[in-house]
């Protein structure tokens, strides 16, 4: 077997570059632009260097190129130098001396290692290593040397060689304030930079203390080393090495472990150890210094345990030995968690740990550490603006934060736990930060699919485990917690506590004040504390009761999550002296009781282990008054503004209720207080004046209270003097002497302006201005039992007198349907609306029903009123209407009744609803919300009541316009307006109104067959999921057609009988009974069913036209207004 093929195995040992940042070095500028030639002949310190690029040949290639780096030796470097390296020697010897050209070429190169084809960066302050390019390419000699000058200058190197074609690379490291270049992958040794940087037009100079050494070939040492007994792992013992450790001896960062690796295998003595020279307990030393033992057996000879498999690989200069394994003596490698970092992309963090000396915490595999590491590309994303200056102390905690005491491998963490870090704050009394952890399990139940994320940062890829060591990768750097203020502010939900602190000078102290826990309650506790009590704790003369409420929300000692809800402690001391109780259910929702406040105060705690520098943040529902916060009616009704209304009740002899004083019968008051705007209309001086009118007035605003807290179930809702609910009535002081003293309160439909109005009850017939007033705001006093409070309202409340009528007699009808309390201008509106938008509808209802209905109802007239004999049956009537007038005769006489339509059907509808309004009126006690066919019915028949004032009139128009032509009878009217004069002329008012007892028998029983048989088809049709806005076309169009029918089924008679009466010349009938006796004794009984078919013909589709009219053009005006 050659050698060469051996020594191709130790490839391995290559020589790799190390990480690349910006160096920190502040560099002079030259003034005027010069090439690097001009700088190096111009500055005496650089005479030999120039001697000897002339003597390579290299000043064409100086000149040549653009924008490049020459690290150039001084004189004194030189000299040095060229005491150690005949090649220097030679070249400096006199001009007269015929140096080879091989010589030159080797000059060449040495220099070439000098110089970078690109002008590096003024490097930065951080100290940093980065790994350069040269323009030196190393080669073998695959031929002897040639005498020959090359072609022609410059001399510009050839990418190729052994390399692969890449230069050889030089490390850049800036540290202790220097700039140090070709040191080693961790920033060590190398030679120092000694001249500022200069400036040229093609390129930079920079002066250094020595010459640069170019990388020695590994070959070099096995080629050229004498007596080498060398032991060579075969290619499988890579198998036995661990995956890790394979991975940093392959990398670039370990040219030194790589030489001691092959030191332990090397052993350079007087005499080569051949395998004849073997016997057992033969011990050999290597270049590393560890001891290699002999072992010879049958089985043949082993090194320290290891199998010889091939002995005695002759060499010129020595014997190679092939062994089964690696010769690496235990722990002599020292692979530290920083080289395995090195190798695994994360030379950056590494970095910035050695700026801030914290190479211990990765430089002894003995600790036990948990690292969170960012790898190189994600910190190239913080590297301008998103880290603190490189040595900063800032950064040092940073960093800190990523080191977490112990293993802690995916097994270990569970979700939402605390870990502490190797950072140790002062507002934790130097105790150790901790970080959150959040566990996500993913598809599978192994712990290797968890997500797992460390202060907010996710895991990237696998965890590494190092024995002592595990290294998670993460997708940010971690920031280590801040101030509780700041740590809060990016939440908008907290902003409205943060800005009261800062209105106080309690910043600072909130900020420094170590190892405490910060309870902030959410934007919405402002709301439900009651604005008055908000008002009054941000009022510039309130600060130190504000104060001592932000106080009371500080826990002097940290608290997390864990220990609230878990832990059996209930009482907290707080940094306002008193303390705060903990409440836990069995659901484990946990309350917080203050100190003082209102009855029942208590607001729900929302575990969120925002961690800060001197503990934890967490977020509460409600404010919590302490007992050294006094808040009484004053107090609020000073924050209302309200002082005209303060005086009142001074000058009315009740100030025991404005400092919070036991009143008598050892009540509490809730007060209704009007703002100073509502007495600009008022008298002052005649109202203050008359201590009687005062006192009764006064008496009206004030409510004695006993309201009870709302319970550990409903924490917000326990801010209120009065509960407020809707129709809850309450006592005045005015009460026991007047039977109008009490007041209610009613929710609001439109809350755009407010959410609830208070009224007198009893109150009706005035202007609605006096005895009702919006609720504006509110808020409760911590006096007494904490009970009482101030309700602010837009109106002064006049004490009520109602006139005698009023007082004596009210109307039956108001009576029957409970309208005793005060109408708002809101009720009143939304009152008029309804009845607006129904009659809009009904009127489009019933256009619908004419434009469908009216050739149905002219060829029913016809048949109806026309001699016996002259039509034989309904399509008779179409035929010779068509032959006589065209189409338009089937719509003769539809102006009447479109001109009617409108006042009739929105009278009906809205008759209708009005009737079943004061049937729900006369049943108070009905046990039911929907109204019987029965009562349905009965308010169909009551609609016709007052909708026959209009039918009848109309009815009549038409009717006659209708019949006229029919048979041999000549058209005697041009329209409504004709029909209408010549009525009057003919017989008055009397004549227009004929049939109104007839109109009033068809449409009474007509419209509760109608109206009930529409609702209870409508009902059975829509599904009970259905909801009222829903428009269900079917159900409304089948129900309304079936509602025609069964109205004209019993309506067909008196139907009859009403259109001959209509249409008879005056005095044919003397009446409806006399219409019905002359018409069964002419036309026999079934004269009263004439006209039926066209009757039930029109019924279905005019009436569901009717129908889906009304309930489309009802939900259009809905969505309105």
């Amino acid at each position: 077997m050659r050698l060469w093929r051996y020594l191709a195995i130790s490839l391995w040992f290559a020589v790799c570059g190390a990480s690349s940042s910006h160096l920190p070095w502040h560099a002079s500028l030259a003034d005027q632009p010069r090439t690097l030639v001009d700088i190096l002949n111009r500055d005496e310190d650089y005479s030999l260097l120039l001697s000897l690029l002339q003597r390579a040949r290299l000043i064409p290639t100086l000149n040549k190129l653009n924008g490049s780096t020459l690290f150039a030796p001084t004189n004194d470097a030189i000299k040095r130098r060229s005491g150690k390296d005949s090649l220097l020697q030679r070249a400096l010897e006199g001009d007269e001396l015929e140096v080879p050209d091989n010589v030159q070429e080797e000059l060449r190169q040495q220099f070439f290692y000098h110089l970078l084809n690109y002008t590096i960066p003024v490097p930065g302050e951080e100290p940093t290593t980065q790994t350069l390019k040269t323009l030196h390419f190393p080669r073998r000699a695959i031929s002897p040397p040639t005498r020959e000058p090359p072609p022609f200058p410059p001399w510009l190197p050839i990418p190729e060689g052994t390399l692969g074609g890449e230069p050889q690379r030089l490390r850049l490291t800036s540290r202790d304030d220097t700039l140090w270049v070709g040191t080693n992958a961790f920033g060590q040794g190398g030679v120092e930079v000694v001249k500022s940087r200069t400036n040229a037009s093609n390129g930079v100079v920079y002066g250094i203390s020595d010459m640069l050494q170019v990388p020695p070939s590994l070959e070099d040492f096995l080629n050229e080393t004498s007596c080498l007994s060398l032991f060579m792992p075969v290619d499988a013992a890579w198998e036995s090495i661990d995956p890790l450790e394979r991975l940093y001896l392959e990398s670039e960062f370990s040219d030194d472990d790589r030489r001691r690796v092959l030191g332990m295998h090397s052993v350079v003595e007087e005499n080569v150890k051949w395998s004849e020279s073997f016997a057992s307990s033969t011990k050999m030393t290597t270049e590393y210094g560890s001891v290699l033992d002999v072992e010879i057996s049958s089985k043949g000879a082993t090194i320290n345990g290891t199998k010889v498999v091939q002995p005695d690989v002759y060499a010129s200069n020595g014997v190679l030995h092939l062994v089964s394994t690696f010769l690496i003596p235990p722990g002599a490698l020292q692979l530290t968690p920083e080289k395995y970092l090195l190798t695994l992309n994360c030379t950056s963090f590494v970095s910035l740990l050695r700026s801030v000396n914290l190479t211990h915490l990765i430089n002894n595999s003995d600790h036990r550490y948990t690292i969170l590491a960012p790898k190189d590309d994600v910190l190239s994303f913080f590297a301008n603006d998103g880290l603190p200056k490189a040595g900063s102390e800032d950064l040092k905690q940073l960093l800190q934060y990523h080191f977490i005491p112990g293993i802690w491998t995916p097994k270990k963490l569970d979700h939402g736990a605390l870990l502490e870090t190797e950072l140790r704050e002062p507002g934790l009394d130097d105790g150790r930060q901790v970080l959150q952890v959040e566990v996500h399990n993913g598809e599978k139940s192994a712990a290797d699919s968890k997500h797992i994320s460390f202060g907010g940062a996710g895991v990237i890829g696998d965890y590494v485990d190092l024995n002592n060591t595990i290294i998670y990768f993460i997708s940010r750097p971690l920031e280590p917690p801040v101030d509780p203020l700041q740590a809060a502010l990016p939440s908008l939900d907290l902003s409205s506590f943060l800005a009261a602190v800062f209105s106080t000078s309690l910043a600072d102290v909130i900020k420094k004040t170590p190892r405490t826990t910060f309870l902030i309650p959410r934007n919405s506790a402002f709301k439900r504390l009651g604005r008055l009590v908000s008002d009054h704790l941000l009022a510039a003369s309130s600060k130190a009761d504000l104060e001592n409420v932000i106080l009371h929300h500080v826990i002097d000692s940290v608290r997390y999550s864990k220990s609230l809800v878990n832990e059996s402690q209930r009482t907290f001391p707080t940094l306002e002296g008193s303390d705060l109780q903990l409440e836990r259910t069995d659901n484990g929702s946990v309350f917080i009781r203050a100190s003082g406040g209102w009855a029942d105060m208590q607001s729900a705690l929302y575990p969120q282990n925002l961690l800060t520098k001197t503990g934890v943040v967490h977020e509460v529902s409600d404010l919590m008054i302490p007992r050294t916060v006094e808040l009484n009616v004053g107090k609020l009704m000073k924050a209302a503004k309200a002082t005209t209304m303060a005086s009142m009740i001074t000058k009315a002899g009740f100030d025991w209720v404005l400092n919070g004083t036991a009143p008598p019968g050892d009540s509490e008051w809730a007060v209704l207080c009007p703002t100073d705007d509502a007495f600009k209309e008022f008298n002052l001086t005649e109202l203050l004046g008359n201590q009687e009118v005062l006192r009764s007035v006064v008496s009206q605003h004030l409510i004695p209270t006993s309201f009870s807290g709302s319970g550990a179930a409903e924490p917000n809702n326990n801010n209120r003097p009065l509960p407020l609910y809707d129709l809850g009535t309450y006592s005045t002081l005015l009460s026991p002497s007047s039977a109008y003293g009490d007041i209610v309160f009613r929710t609001l439909e439109d809350k755009s302006e407010s959410e609830y109005m208070v009224g007198i009850k009893g109150a009706r017939g005035t202007d609605g201005k006096t005895d009702w007033a919006r609720v504006l705001s509110w808020g409760r006093t911590t006096t007494g039992s904490g009970t009482g409070g101030v309700i602010q309202v837009d109106r002064l409340l006049l004490p009520y007198h109602p006139r005698w009528w009023i007082e004596y007699g009210p109307p039956s009808f108001v009576g029957a349907i409970g309208g005793t309390e005060a109408q708002s201008p809101e009720d009143n509106k939304n009152l008029a609306a309804e009845n607006v938008k129904s009659f809009i509808a009904g009127g489009f209802g019933g256009v619908c029903a004419v434009l469908v209905g009216h050739p149905f109802d002219l060829t029913k007239t016809r048949l109806q009123t026309a001699a016996a004999g002259q039509y034989t049956g309904a399509i008779d009537v179409v035929r010779k209407t068509l032959a006589r007038d065209g189409v338009t005769g089937m719509y003769r006489g539809i102006v009447p009744p479109l001109l009617g339509v409108t006042p009739i059907f929105a009278m009906s509808f809205w008759a209708y609803d009005a009737s079943k309004t004061l049937i729900y009126a006369l049943t108070p006690n009905r046990t039911s919300e929907t109204l019987s066919t029965l009562e349905l019915a009965t308010a169909g028949f009551l609609s016709a009541v007052p909708t026959t004032l209009v039918t009848a009139p109309v009815e009549r128009a038409k009717v006659v316009l209708q019949v006229q032509g029919q048979g041999t009878s000549s058209t005697q009217y041009k329209g409504v307006v004709d029909v209408m004069r010549h009525l009057y002329r003919e017989g008055g008012m009397r004549s227009i109104f004929r049939g109104t007892g007839a109109t009033l028998a068809r449409d009474g029983p007509g419209s509760a067959a109608y109206f009930a048989a529409y609702e209870v088809t409508k009902k059975f049709l829509i599904s009970k999921e259905s909801t009222s806005d829903d428009l269900n076309l079917g159900a409304i169009i089948f129900a309304g057609g079936t509602a025609g029918v069964a109205m004209w089924s019993l309506a067909i008679p008196p139907d009859v009988l009403k259109s001959r009466l209509q249409s008879a010349p005056t005095g044919t009938y003397s009446g409806l009974f006399d219409c019905f006796r002359k018409t069964v004794a002419q036309d026999g009984i079934t004269a009263l069913w004439k006209g039926f078919g066209p009757a039930m013909a029109r019924a279905f589709p005019a009436n569901a036209a009717t129908f889906l009219g009304v309930e489309a053009s009802r939900k259009l005006l809905d969505s309105l207004f």
